[in-house]
């Protein structure tokens, strides 16, 4: 019988591995049996019904009535990873079930036929090599980028990074250029905005030193990609610029839940209209990320208005923190006003931000919630006190700072934002016992 590496070997990708291996419990399977042929079990789905999933042991093959367009798919790869490692669970059988003996009998007729069965596995065999083959070409292309990126780095700090004020345009460009060339799209965004950090901020050198190590730790953490956990490795790769597809993101288990909608902010990437709207779950207390983009003029597919309340199930991106989520459609939504709860420590949300980190170190930016927070402005720059005079710094993007001292009048309210590791942003607050958009 198969090893729990050779079973995750079959596996088309990390995110189907990882969902599999959640799967190989008891907990999640019904009428489990097998015999020397096949193995087979039913699988809770994300509502009432179960899927069928079967293992044929004499010839490899696998069955699911799943939706996924993936062989084998999580609930197969589940199947198998528990038969592996818990055998005892499964019945022994000798009459199989009417679906699963159709589907042998039609794979004993097919195997029967030489000339068919060949031609469909030496067109299956080219599929994967195809697969592999561009998967690898791409991957050399993104090792050879981490290099780059690494050597850069290190020049950059080597130098001092009081030299890059002498250097234009160029500078950024041409190593973001190469990062986005090597497939690594990801990372040329962060490097092509870090010349921003120049402009008239005195703090500057700590925040670009600061994304600078942010940086590396993806370059170190890429060469070692193959012993991370799959989770992990799933969110590396997302750094870089590599997501799964929505389909797939639809394939993962619903989270219904009654969703605020807590903020969110629009803006124009290479000609790309994006909106990250931010949610948070009244029962489930989880925080979510809805993350679109349109061409052009278009406008975006649906309409979150800030505070109103969206009764809906989610699907979460595979992560070892999951945050960014794709809504089941249809949904309702509601004006009902939702008051604010949060952090009037900054102390605690640092030792619950470092929680984060701990599990997903590559982690951009962070919901967060503060309240008995009082604005104020210091030497052209904005900051948030909390109740022990401790502050953080405030991006005033459109005259947020602005609107958050004559919202405050000087006295403390709460505010809902993006914190991103150094600096906070603000999206929305909390007015007249409503949750309004700054």
């Amino acid at each position: 019988m198969w090893t729990t590496e050779q079973i995750l070997s079959f596996s088309p990708d990390a995110g189907i591995a990882q969902r599999g291996q959640d799967l190989a419990t008891t907990r999640k399977w019904r009428n489990l049996q097998g015999n020397e042929n096949a193995i087979w079990g039913e699988c809770k789905s994300s509502g009432a019904s179960f899927y069928f999933s079967a293992i044929d042991l004499q010839n490899i093959a696998f069955k699911c009535n799943c939706p996924s367009r993936k062989f084998p798919c999580k609930h197969t790869m589940g199947l198998m990873l528990l038969f592996a490692n818990n055998s005892d669970a499964f019945q022994v059988v000798a009459d199989l079930p009417s679906w699963v003996e159709e589907w042998l009998e039609k794979r004993k007729n097919k195997i029967t036929e030489p000339k068919g069965e060949a031609d469909e596995l030496a067109a299956q065999q080219k599929r994967e090599e195809q697969k592999t083959k561009t998967r690898s070409k791409r991957m050399i292309q993104m090792e050879a980028g981490v290099e780059d990126l690494e050597m850069w780095l290190t020049d950059t700090i080597r130098q001092g990074l009081a030299s890059t004020e002498r250097k234009g345009y160029d500078f950024w460009h041409d190593i973001s250029a190469r990062m986005v060339d090597a497939k690594l799209g990801g990372i040329g965004k962060r490097i092509k905005s870090m010349q921003l950090l120049q402009g008239g901020n005195i703090n500057w050198v700590d925040k670009m030193l600061s994304q600078m190590t942010d940086l590396y730790m993806v370059a170190k953490g890429f060469k070692n990609l193959e012993n991370l956990p799959l989770v992990l490795q799933q969110e590396l790769l997302a750094v870089a610029g590599i997501n799964i597809r929505k389909e797939e993101v639809l394939m993962q288990e619903e989270v219904k839940d009654e969703w605020v909608v807590m903020g969110q902010i629009e803006g124009v990437e290479d000609n790309l209209n994006f909106r990250r709207v931010w949610l948070f779950g009244k029962k489930t207390k989880r925080n979510a990320l809805i993350l679109d983009f349109v061409f052009g003029g278009g406008g975006f597919p649906n309409h979150f208005p800030t505070g109103s309340l969206l009764k809906a199930g989610l699907h979460f991106y595979p992560s070892a923190s999951p945050l960014r989520a794709v809504v089941n459609l249809p949904f309702e939504i509601s004006n009902t006003p939702q008051l604010l709860t949060g952090f009037a420590d900054f102390k605690k949300f640092a030792i619950a931000y470092s929680k984060v980190l701990f599990a997903n170190p590559w982690l951009l930016d962070y919901p967060v919630c503060f309240e008995n927070v009082i604005p104020v402005r210091k030497k052209n720059l904005f900051f948030i006190l909390d109740k022990n005079k401790k502050q953080l710094e405030v991006l005033d993007r459109n005259e947020i700072g602005w609107k958050l001292l004559a919202l405050s009048g000087g006295y403390p309210i709460k505010i809902f934002g993006e914190w991103t590791g150094d600096i906070f942003i603000p999206m929305s607050a909390e007015a007249e016992g409503r949750l309004v958009e700054l």
